[in-house]
Formats: structure tokens, C-alpha cells, sequence
């Protein structure tokens, strides 16, 4: 595999020419995605996949379960008094998620 901007033999696996500095592969906005939300990150609502406010979801990515059965558990529980207390004070406590910023690939 050789340089496309100065022509120097590269490793297969290298990102970038050890001469020029170039990026290697499709250019240098072939940055891989965001890795996905894995269980055991912090406990933040979500901005996105939300349905009232984000805690069922927010419960759902932080121990990795499905957000789907949260949210039917939740609805079961607050059909009582207590469950729909405890959903307004999580609403209330657990914050959001930040922002995630613009990726520059300049």
C-alpha cells in the first residue's frame, strides 16, 4: 500500500502516512460513527428515543435493558399513587443528556 499524496510504502494498518501526515482510505472524513450507548455509561435522559420525558429510556440504556418492557413496567407501576410520584421526582433528578458537539474534519 503506497501514499496516494507522496508516494512512500505504507503498513496496511496505518491511518495516516509516517511521511506526509496524509490520512489513508477514503479521505479524511471517513472518521468511524459514535460508538452506540452501552450499559453501565451514566444515567442521563436521552434526546433522542424518548417518549414523556426520557427516564424510562434513561433507565433502559444505563443497565442495557429494553426500553419497551421499561416502559410497560412503568405504566404498571404508575397506575399506583407512589409509581407516578417516583416518575415525576426521576423526571426532576436524573439530568440530561449533554450536547454532543459537531464533528470538524477539517
Amino acid at each position: 500500500m503506497f501514499c496516494t499524496r507522496c508516494g512512500s510504502k505504507l503498513e496496511p494498518t496505518s491511518r495516516f502516512c509516517s511521511s506526509c501526515g496524509a490520512p489513508i482510505g477514503t479521505g479524511a472524513a471517513s472518521y468511524p460513527p459514535p460508538p452506540p450507548p452501552i450499559a453501565g455509561s451514566p444515567l442521563f435522559r436521552p434526546r433522542n428515543n424518548r417518549m414523556i420525558a426520557g427516564v424510562c429510556a434513561a433507565f433502559a440504556q444505563r443497565y442495557g435493558w429494553d426500553v419497551t418492557v421499561v416502559r410497560i413496567i412503568t405504566a404498571l407501576v404508575c397506575l399506583s399513587g407512589a409509581g407516578a410520584l417516583a416518575y415525576l421526582i426521576a423526571w426532576i433528578i436524573i439530568p440530561e443528556e449533554p450536547y454532543t458537539l459537531p464533528y470538524n474534519n477539517i
